[in-house]
């Protein structure tokens, strides 16, 4: 049930700001996009934090229970996030 309209009131990741932490609360849609996700760790419940931004397109780097991902902001806009 990852649906992009989520009754959870998600944002997307690229709202964070460094230091921010939140609640992943969907993946976007497309059964290959959410694999690619899960096989990053990143699944609904997990907490992230935003460790650094890069501007205009560059990547965000966000740590997921001590590993650190750099995602592009097009994947990161797919990532429904709850702010903690």
């Amino acid at each position: 049930m990852s649906n992009m309209n989520s009754d959870e009131s998600g944002v997307p990741l690229t709202t964070l700001l460094p230091g921010e932490e939140a609640k992943i609360v969907a993946l976007g849609s497309g059964v290959g996009r959410q694999h690619h996700f899960r096989t990053m760790g990143l699944m609904e419940g997990k907490i992230v934090k935003v460790i650094a931004t890069q501007p205009a397109r560059g990547p965000f780097v966000i740590d997921v229970e001590g590993t650190q991902i750099a995602i592009g902001r097009g994947m990161a806009r797919h990532i429904l996030i709850q702010k903690l």
